[in-house]
C-alpha cells in the first residue's frame, strides 16, 4: 500500500506532466446490445491507447459527467462512458441480480473488443468496479475509485444519516433555476463545481420555457436491486481509492459563512460522525498490497469536475506507476 496524506506529494513524486486540456467536442453516442437484447448507450470520446472506461455515479447521473473531464486523456488512451440501464439512454429491463450491470460492462467491451481496461468510477460505480475486478480479474488493468472506495452496504451507514443531516447549501431562488446557464451559476457559488450542460440536460428536467423542474426519475433507484458487499480482497488488479475530505470546511463549503452558529454546529456534528466511517473504509481499501489511496485535501464528492486538472495529475500518476520500468 502507499498511504498519501496530500494530493501534491503524489503527482510531485510521480509525474511533471501537465494536465491535459479537454477536447471542444461532444462525445459520438453509440447503442451496444448485449447477449439478452439489453440496449446500453455508449460515450465515445475517442483517443488512441490503452482504454478507459468511465462509471457514473448513481441517482440518475450518466456518464455525461464526465463529459469536461474524460477528454483529457484521450492523447493517451481510448476512452468511452457505460450508462447503466435504467438511466439515460439505455435499456429499461430490469436486472435479474446486480451482476447484471457488471456482465453490461463486460458485454460493451467485448463489442469494443477491449480485452483488458482501467476502470474510473464515481460514487456509487465502487460497488460495480470492485464486483467487476473480483468476476473479472483477468480484464481489469486497474481501477481507479473517485470518491467510490466506500462499503455503501454497510448498516453503520444508514444509522449516520439517520441521525445527522448533512450540511445543505444555500436554497435556489426562481433566478437561480431559470435556465442551464442559471443552474451552473448557482452551483459554482455554492459548490465551487458545475456539471456540463450534456450532463444536465441528461439528468434533469426542463420546462419548455427552459426553467428547471427536478431530476429525472432514476429506473434503478426504484428497482431496489440488492447491492453486494465490495470484497476488495478478492481484487487482484491495481486500485487507486481517490478520497475527497471536506476539511477545512471554509474553503470547501463556500456557503460556510453563511451559517449561524446552531447550523455550524450541526454541520460539524455530522462531519463528527461521518469522519470514523469514510476513515476504517479508507484504511480497509488501503492496507491492501495492491490499493493505494490519495486524500484529495478540501474537496467534495464532484472533486473531479471543480479541481479536474488535480484529479487528472493523480490519475496519470498512478497509471504511469504501473507501466514496466525500462
Amino acid at each position: 500500500m502507499v498511504m498519501l496524506g496530500t494530493l501534491a506529494s503524489f503527482a510531485c513524486a510521480r509525474t511533471t506532466a501537465t494536465a491535459q486540456t479537454p477536447a471542444e467536442r461532444q462525445p459520438a453516442i453509440l447503442e451496444v446490445s448485449t447477449r439478452g437484447g439489453v440496449s446500453l448507450e455508449v460515450l465515445d470520446w475517442g483517443g488512441s491507447g490503452p482504454p478507459l472506461v468511465f462509471l457514473a455515479g448513481g441517482g440518475s447521473s450518466t456518464p455525461h459527467d464526465f463529459d469536461e473531464f474524460a477528454p483529457r486523456f484521450a492523447s493517451r488512451h481510448r476512452v468511452i462512458g457505460i450508462t447503466r440501464r435504467g438511466i439515460g439512454g439505455s435499456s429499461t429491463e430490469r436486472p435479474r441480480s446486480f451482476d447484471d450491470y457488471v456482465d453490461d460492462i463486460v458485454a460493451v467491451l467485448d463489442a469494443f473488443h477491449f480485452e483488458r481496461v482501467v476502470i474510473v468510477g464515481h460514487s456509487y460505480a465502487g460497488l460495480e468496479m470492485a464486483r467487476f475486478g473480483e468476476k473479472y480479474g483477468r480484464r481489469c488493468a486497474a481501477l481507479v475509485y473517485l470518491d467510490a472506495a466506500y462499503d455503501y452496504t454497510d448498516p453503520a451507514l444508514e444509522k449516520i444519516f439517520e441521525a445527522n443531516r448533512p450540511p445543505s447549501p444555500p436554497p435556489m431562488r426562481s433566478a437561480d433555476s431559470a435556465s442551464i446557464d442559471a443552474v451552473r451559476d448557482w452551483s459554482l457559488r455554492t459548490q465551487r463545481y458545475a456539471a456540463p450542460v450534456s450532463a444536465l440536460r441528461a439528468s434533469r428536467l426542463w420546462g419548455q420555457d427552459g426553467r428547471l423542474i427536478g431530476s429525472k426519475p432514476s429506473l434503478v433507484d426504484s428497482w431496489n436491486i440488492p447491492t453486494p458487499t465490495p470484497r476488495w480482497e478478492r481484487v487482484a488488479c491495481a486500485s487507486l481509492g481517490i478520497y475527497a475530505m471536506p476539511t477545512p470546511y471554509e474553503t470547501s463549503l463556500p456557503w460556510w459563512s453563511s451559517l449561524d452558529s446552531l447550523q455550524q454546529a450541526q454541520a460539524q456534528a455530522y462531519y463528527a460522525a461521518f469522519a470514523p466511517w469514510t476513515k476504517k473504509n479508507r484504511e480497509t481499501f488501503g492496507r491492501l498490497p495492491q490499493n493505494r489511496v490519495v486524500e484529495f485535501p478540501s474537496a467534495n464528492h464532484n472533486f473531479f469536475m471543480a479541481k479536474p486538472d488535480e484529479a487528472v495529475r493523480v490519475i496519470d500518476a498512478f497509471l504511469n506507476s504501473l507501466k514496466p520500468k525500462d
